[in-house]
């Protein structure tokens, strides 16, 4: 791979925040330079990439026995290597906890000044199987073979993935245009340990120990269950339990259960603590089955205990659920569904960093974002996240020369976070801040969801937009507590296969934050327009290549508003990658 990024202008430099944020005396993430799409930094820099993997497999009478080889060499802007490349070999990739590369938080204005090289050879997976596949032991790393997401989810990429359009991150589509030949990243990171896998008839048992993300001197450890009975068009049964474990140094979070001392800064008054010693078990259970042969339905229940060392309050925790059931309908080439969530704040609340800190650079209202920016949860908060209950609906109609697909879903706080609250251990809210005991109200985030494909002669025209409102009212003088805001964000691209062996696109998206947040006047103005194009060439059986071009204007508000000129900035950004498969 190689890839070229350039900046240019004031919001290149994260001020005023970047330099407290750099240091970690202060959990305000500046508002600029950041991809509001996928959170991944811009920064000026020069890239280059090679990975080679090789997978010698011996196929035995009985078993067959197979290993994972790897080199990696990396060189140039660190940056751009770990958030805009294809996810690195695991033993380069700083988000899984390596430090071979050297990466940290930095703001280049120029090309040069985050540079580093690394280079490494390692085994980094092999398997033992039955001939039939019902027994299978693999050791290194690997990516599971069944879970449910709101026991386990693996955590999420925080690169941005090489592709041909820029999608919002909840978009309803399909993903974005795809030639056969191009397999895309599947957008999590793999897991490092040992799994067993034994099947028997429509039964399949997992058993897994392994090493989660972890910053440098902490550690994290899975220890996993689950057993599924699939009777297949649909119908399927499951049980999971998960344990996580923390070690090590504690680490520092925005968190208020968490040991330390809320920070007043130019985004709100901002928790800032360190935590450890955490142990959380979930228990999941999940049921997937015809209704009367009228609709398909699912039922899910999830139960969660945790603690840890090091919190304000000691012995304060509560076990936390996770409630879902849905319904779906589909007559000819339309489905419609219909689903309520209830996901408790004590629920799977273990506060898990990446391998590097501050993983994702954004404000504190940015969304979508990680769960609490920088730390990765242990389910999928998607669509409901902690602290929500509610309800969604989506419609789809799909095949034919005109393809939909729309979503509205409607979620509340369950309890305010106020300061009693937010020090219970594991009491957790996503994206409001704390407010007084006196002075409790609740929020509510609505989201709006459009993807439609016109394929017509001469390309596939897609519109994909996504929004969200998120508001919780304030009690006379607790302005600080008042929220409005909304995320629109859109694209707009063409797609067209000139040849059996190439792709391209073009399109234009378009994301902005607007409202007010912890401020009764708008004090949140910033977004990005972005034009692009790219291609997928086959150039023979064995050789492939992607390249895409990307320009961004980015205009706004500071975040403080004592002279600090706006975080206007420009960016562009090239990516070539090449893939070769013998």
């Amino acid at each position: 791979m190689f890839i070229s990024q350039n900046t240019n202008g004031y919001g290149q430099l994260g001020l005023p925040e970047a330099p407290n944020f750099m240091n970690g005396s202060s959990p305000a993430a500046p508002n600029s330079p950041y991809d509001t799409f996928s959170g991944a930094p811009m920064t000026p820099g020069n890239t280059g990439e090679s990975a080679l993997y090789v997978t010698p497999t011996y196929h035995g009478s009985a078993f067959d026995v197979s290993a994972t080889f790897g080199l990696g060499y990396v060189t140039g802007s660190t940056t751009n290597a770990t958030y805009w490349a294809e996810s690195l070999m695991p033993t380069l990739n700083p988000h899984l906890g390596s430090q071979a590369l050297g990466y940290g938080v930095a703001f280049p204005t120029r090309p040069g000044q985050d540079d580093g090289s690394a280079f490494a050879a390692s085994v980094l997976s092999g398997s033992i199987a039955t001939k039939d596949g019902s027994l299978r032991l693999r050791g290194g790393w690997f990516d599971l073979t069944q879970s449910d997401s709101f026991v386990f989810a693996q955590p999420a990429y925080q690169s941005a993935i090489p592709s041909l359009a820029v999608l919002p991150a909840e978009s309803l589509g399909n993903g974005p245009p795809n030639a056969e030949w191009w397999a895309l990243s599947g957008g999590v990171y793999p897991l490092h340990g040992i799994d067993f896998t034994g099947k028997h008839g429509i039964g399949t048992l997992e058993l897994t120990d392994a090493t989660l993300p972890s910053l440098p001197g902490s550690s994290a450890r899975l220890t996993q269950g689950s057993f599924v009975i699939d009777h297949g068009e649909g119908t399927r049964f499951s049980a999971e339990v998960s344990h996580v474990t923390t070690g090590g140094a504690p680490v520092a979070t925005t968190i208020l259960f968490a040991q330390g001392t809320p920070q007043l800064t130019s985004q709100g008054l901002l928790p800032f603590g360190t935590i450890g010693g955490q142990r959380e078990t979930i228990y999941g259970l999940r049921g997937a089955f015809h209704i009367f042969g009228l609709a398909d339905g699912v039922v899910e229940y999830g139960h969660s205990v945790y603690d840890a060392n090091g919190v304000a309050l000691p012995g304060t925790g509560k076990p936390g659920n996770y409630y879902h059931a849905g319904v779906t309908k589909t007559v000819r080439r339309a489905t419609g569904s219909f689903d309520v969530y209830k996901n408790e704040p004590y629920y799977a609340t273990a506060i898990l960093p990446y391998g590097a800190p501050e993983n994702v650079w954004s404000v504190a209202w940015s969304w979508p974002g990680q769960w609490l920016k920088s730390n990765y949860q242990l389910i999928n908060n998607y669509p409901v996240n902690v602290d929500r209950q509610g309800y969604r609906i989506k419609y789809g109609v799909n095949g034919g020369p005109l393809e939909v697909h729309a979503s509205y879903a409607n979620f509340g706080e369950i309890d305010p976070i106020t300061f009693t609250n937010a020090q219970q251990t594991g009491f957790v809210d996503g994206f409001f801040l704390p407010q007084a005991d006196n002075a409790a109200t609740l929020g509510r985030q609505n989201q709006y969801g459009l993807w439609a494909t016109w394929h017509a002669g001469f390309a596939d025209l897609t519109v994909d937009w996504a929004e969200d409102a998120i508001r919780r009212g304030a009690n006379l003088g607790h302005a600080i507590d008042f929220v409005s805001y909304v995320t629109p964000e859109y694209t707009m691209y063409a797609s067209r296969r000139l040849t059996p062996y190439s792709l391209v696109t073009l399109g234009y998206a378009q994301y902005f934050m607007q409202g007010e947040f912890s401020s009764i006047v708008e004090n949140v103005n910033f977004g990005q327009r972005q034009v692009f194009a790219g291609a997928e060439l086959r150039w023979t059986p064995h050789t492939s290549t992607l390249v895409t071009v990307r320009g961004s204007a980015f205009s706004g508000y500071a975040t403080s508003l004592t002279g600090i000129p706006a975080p206007d900035f420009t960016g562009t950004l090239f990516i070539l990658e090449q893939r070769i498969k013998l």
